[in-house]
C-alpha cells in the first residue's frame, strides 16, 4: 500500500514521517528548520529516498507553525520568523514532490491526531494546547476543526496579569511581557521564551525572585479557564516543551477549578479527566499531518499503534 507523507514544520525543527496504514510500518526522521528553500529541499530529498525504497507517496500533509494565510497556503507576513514571511508552503511542496498537499496549523493537526489515536479518543469536542516556543490551540467542535476568518489565535488572547509579575528593573510596574506583537498576551507571559526571559531578568536584577513556577502555572490555569468557558470541551490535551516540567501539570489541575464555579462548570470536579497530558507525545504533530494527507487521498489509512513512530521521533530529537 502506498504511504501517506507528513511534515510537522516547526520553528527550529521539522519532523518528517510516512505511514502505509498497516501496523508499525512507519518511517520518520527529524531535521533542523533552516531557511525555507534549504528546508524544503532537505525534506524533498528524504521523502524521495523513502519512496524509492518503498512505494510512491499518495499525498502530503503539512502541519506548520503560524500564522498561516489559509487561502494562499503561505506563511503569513506577521510571523516573527522573518525568513519565512510570505513563503508559499503548500505550493513549494506541491512543486517539489508533485503531490497534493493539505496544509494546516501544527496545533490543529495535533488535535486531529490526539482525537484519532491519543488522549482524546471518542471526544467530539476537544482542545489541543501546546505551550512551548509559543502558545497555540487546536480546537475541534462538533467533530470538526474550528476555522474562522483564519485559524484561531488563542495564544495571543489577553489574560489578567498576576500582581507578583513585576518588572525586575522597576518593581513598581508590572512586567511588559515577551510577545513581540502584543507584549503581555497569554503567549507573552507563559510561553517558554517568556518564562526564560523573566528568570534572566530577575537573575540580573538580584533581590528576591518571585515564585516562577507559581506564575507559570497561574497563567496556564487562567488561559485554560477562559477556554473552558468558551468551548466547554470534553478534554483538553496539554502539551509542549514547557509542560516537560513535572511540577506544572498538578499545579494547573489544582488551580484551574479554583477559577471556575464548579456548580456552574461541573466538569471542573473531574479535572484530571478534563486536563490531560498528550497520549502521543512528540508524535502528535506529524501524526496529524498524516491525517491531513489522508483527507486528500482517503481510503488507505488504517488504525495502528504509534509506538514505533514515537520512538523514531524521540531518537531523531535526541540526535538533533
Amino acid at each position: 500500500m502506498a504511504p501517506y507523507a507528513g511534515i510537522e514544520l516547526g520553528g527550529t525543527k521539522c519532523v518528517l514521517a510516512v505511514g502505509d496504514g498497516t501496523g508499525e510500518a512507519w518511517d520518520a526522521t527529524v531535521i533542523p528548520t533552516g531557511d525555507p528553500e534549504a528546508t524544503t529541499t532537505a525534506a524533498k530529498e528524504w521523502f524521495q529516498e523513502v519512496a524509492r525504497r518503498a512505494e510512491p507517496l499518495l499525498a502530503l500533509g503539512v502541519a506548520s507553525f503560524g500564522p498561516l494565510e489559509e487561502d494562499s497556503g503561505a506563511i503569513a507576513k506577521a510571523t516573527p520568523k522573518i525568513a519565512w514571511r510570505g513563503w508559499p508552503v503548500r505550493a513549494a511542496f506541491e512543486e517539489a514532490l508533485a503531490l497534493e498537499v493539505k496544509l494546516d496549523t501544527d496545533v490543529n493537526a495535533a488535535a486531529l491526531a490526539e482525537r484519532a489515536w491519543g488522549a482524546a479518543q471518542g471526544c467530539s469536542d476537544m482542545l489541543y494546547v501546546t505551550i512551548g516556543t509559543g502558545i497555540g490551540v487546536g480546537a475541534i467542535a462538533n467533530g470538526d476543526l474550528v476555522h474562522g476568518r483564519s485559524h484561531p489565535e488563542m495564544g495571543h488572547m489577553p489574560v489578567p496579569q498576576h500582581p507578583d509579575d513585576r518588572d525586575p528593573s522597576d518593581p513598581a510596574k508590572l512586567w511588559a511581557g515577551n510577545c513581540v506583537i502584543h507584549g503581555n498576551c497569554w503567549e507573552g507571559l507563559a510561553a517558554g521564551p517568556a518564562r526564560k526571559k523573566r528568570a534572566e531578568l530577575w537573575a540580573q536584577a538580584g533581590g528576591e525572585t518571585p515564585d516562577l513556577v507559581l506564575l507559570e502555572s497561574e497563567y496556564i490555569a487562567v488561559g485554560l479557564a477562559v477556554l473552558i468557558c468558551c468551548y466547554r470541551p470534553q478534554r483538553i490535551v496539554l502539551g509542549g516543551g514547557v509542560l516537560h516540567d513535572p511540577a506544572l501539570l498538578p499545579r494547573i489541575q489544582f488551580r484551574t477549578p479554583e477559577l471556575l464555579d464548579v456548580g456552574y462548570f461541573p466538569e471542573a470536579t473531574r479535572i484530571d479527566e478534563l486536563i490531560v497530558s498528550p497520549g502521543l507525545g512528540d508524535a502528535a504533530g506529524v501524526a496529524g499531518a498524516i491525517l491531513l494527507a489522508a483527507e486528500k487521498r482517503p481510503g488507505h489509512l488504517r488504525p495502528r499503534s504509534l509506538a514505533s513512530l514515537a520512538a523514531q521521533i524521540e531518537e531523531g530529537l535526541a540526535r538533533l
